[in-house]
């Protein structure tokens, strides 16, 4: 499902004196199957565009076509069914948890397929297979979502729009308010779902919630684990994370730090370690407005020096 805008323009209170312009003259296409960051900051526009994808908002002009639908100024020009557009177009709006509303997590999954006409039964199991996407396990279905953790409310959200379907999935500031084990596992979420097939467009005010990681693996065990970590910080390491599992360690660091890392790991004697520069970053930008056009670009080029990397930069103006 290919995304295009088309001379788009929405106007908030027209011909009042609160009129505001929140998107001027943008054009856009965005692949089907892509992985896109939209960044701008605070009230660049980004909530306004997204609103446009599943005809929350319509267009003062212009036009926007999702696959074969048509959201347009011209009310003649517009499709109907829009029930059939929001089950392909599902939107996480920022801080998702706060919809929660069901008494148990398994019916607040089911919510959404109901809505859309399927059987109990098959709304459950399809709210199920949502919940072990996002990584929870059968012990959370009776469990009421007011009970959870941030982080886990933040999944079950997820989980609601997982649960229809969606070929296109659109989330507003998905690391807003989560601590940075959260996000990152947010993150690797949205990674995994777009693996999957499904495109993706993140929305955020900080394009670095997107930065690549410097991970090397080594034989060890907890303890060397801790000492890796301790010695990586003292070595002044911008460290990520620094994890053991089945009998190896995996530091992860900022990748600005990679040989660093690496020269410490020499210094504790271990040199035989596998290395990979890992990217977590959308394989293309789309900004709304000027002010970081430079910043964005260095970034970009940083990344693009990496392997497997071709990030590409889209300014859509000043909007």
């Amino acid at each position: 499902m290919p995304i295009n805008f088309s001379k788009v323009f929405y106007v908030y209170n027209p011909k009042s004196p609160f009129q505001y312009e929140a998107l001027k003259n943008v054009n856009l296409t965005i692949k089907e199957g892509g992985f896109v960051a939209l960044v701008g900051k605070t009230g660049s526009g980004k909530s306004t565009l997204i609103s446009h994808l599943n005809a929350l908002l319509h267009p003062t002009s212009g036009e926007v076509v999702i696959d074969d639908f048509v959201n347009s100024a011209e009310k003649k020009k517009r499709s109907r069914d829009i029930k059939a557009l929001r089950q392909k177009v599902g939107l996480v709006f920022q801080f998702p948890e706060y919809q929660l509303f069901e008494e148990t997590v398994e019916k607040d999954v089911a919510f959404g397929p109901k809505n859309f006409g399927v059987t109990n039964e098959e709304a459950l199991k399809q709210a199920h297979e949502a919940l072990g996407v996002v990584g929870l396990d059968p012990t959370f279905y009776q469990r009421s979502p007011f009970e959870l953790s941030g982080g886990e409310k933040r999944k079950v959200a997820i989980a609601g729009i997982l649960a229809i379907h969606p070929k296109i999935l659109i989330v507003d500031e998905p690391t807003a308010g989560l601590d940075p084990r959260a996000a990152e596992e947010t993150m690797t979420l949205f990674r995994k779902i777009h693996e999957e097939g499904t495109t993706i467009i993140l929305v955020t005010h900080d394009m670095y919630n997107f930065q690549m990681e410097g991970v090397l693996d080594f034989k060890g065990d907890e303890k060397l684990r801790q000492d890796v970590e301790d010695n990586l910080v003292l070595g002044d390491v911008d460290v990520t994370n620094v994890t053991f599992g089945d009998g190896e360690v995996e530091v992860q660091c900022n990748p600005s730090d990679f040989e660093k890392a690496k020269d410490v790991l020499k210094g504790m004697n271990i040199t035989d370690f596998d290395t990979a520069e890992v990217t977590f970053v959308p394989n293309e930008y789309v900004t709304l407005g000027d002010e970081d056009k430079q910043k964005m670009q260095d970034m970009l080029d940083e990344l693009n020096e990496c392997e497997d990397v071709q990030a590409v930069y889209h300014n859509v103006g000043n909007i």
